[in-house]
């Protein structure tokens, strides 16, 4: 069909554009009611004795410190390995999470081989209100320097040989996650624009579906005259 065909096809079914339409201003709707979600990443680092977490020789790159980083994260994911990242920019809502939590190391490694350079444990939390972001950060905190206590008591007796979890102070802030009214218009602008390209289709193929019928209802009547004519024309006995 040639573009003024179906422009004509669909003004000819333009309830059917408008239905489609409707249907994708009605995502858009329910899209535009989802006020964002909150997000939290807290890093704990984990240190030799006595060595703060901001010098160099704090031990966070030591290897069996880093191995005690991956232990409790273990733990705290209740025996799986902990979930491994590239990238400190990337994000748990940025693949769709709403409300979860995560509890990772930064990995360095590539596609086939994971390496943790840092004994860092991150903590993100995605949720729809701050407070339940601020209360499950918390008790996941809680819960991190707990392992690490417990599995150190059984070990060494004397408290100044442990290896210290900090709570890195420059990663307590939450964050409200939205998209901008300009991204809402673009997104708005698409939603409407394949809602008149799939409205246009359907109107196309219920014309043709449309021009189908007729052609199969006609067909009988046509038949039907034929034969009367035939009879009328059959010389009588």
């Amino acid at each position: 069909m040639s573009f003024q065909a179906v422009m004509g096809t669909a003004a000819r079914r333009w309830y059917v554009v408008v239905a489609a339409v409707l249907c994708a201003l009605g995502v858009g709707y329910m899209w535009m009611r989802d006020g964002g979600c909150y997000s939290a990443a807290t890093t704990v680092s984990f240190t030799l004795p006595a060595r703060s977490a901001l010098l160099p020789e704090s031990g966070r790159e030591d290897g069996s410190v880093i191995a005690f980083a991956g232990a409790v994260a273990g733990e705290i994911n209740q025996g799986r390995e902990p979930a491994t990242y590239a990238s400190d920019d990337a994000p748990l809502y940025g693949v769709g999470v709403r409300q979860g939590v995560l509890v990772a190391m930064p990995n360095s490694g590539g596609q086939w081989s994971s390496m943790y350079a840092r004994a860092d444990i991150e903590i993100q939390v995605v949720g729809r209100s701050r407070e339940w972001v601020e209360m499950t950060r918390r008790a996941t905190i809680q819960k991190v320097l707990a392992v690490s206590r417990e599995r150190q008591v059984s070990a060494y007796s004397d408290p100044q040989r442990f290896i210290v979890p900090t709570v890195m102070p420059l990663t307590s802030g939450i964050q409200h996650v939205t998209v901008s009214r300009t991204e809402q218009l673009l997104a708005f602008c698409a939603l409407v624009s394949a809602g008149m390209l799939v409205g246009t289709s359907g109107a196309v193929m219920l014309d043709r579906a449309w021009a189908r019928y007729r052609t199969a209802q006609r067909r009988p009547a046509q038949y039907r005259t034929a034969q009367n004519r035939s009879d009328d024309g059959r010389p009588s006995a």
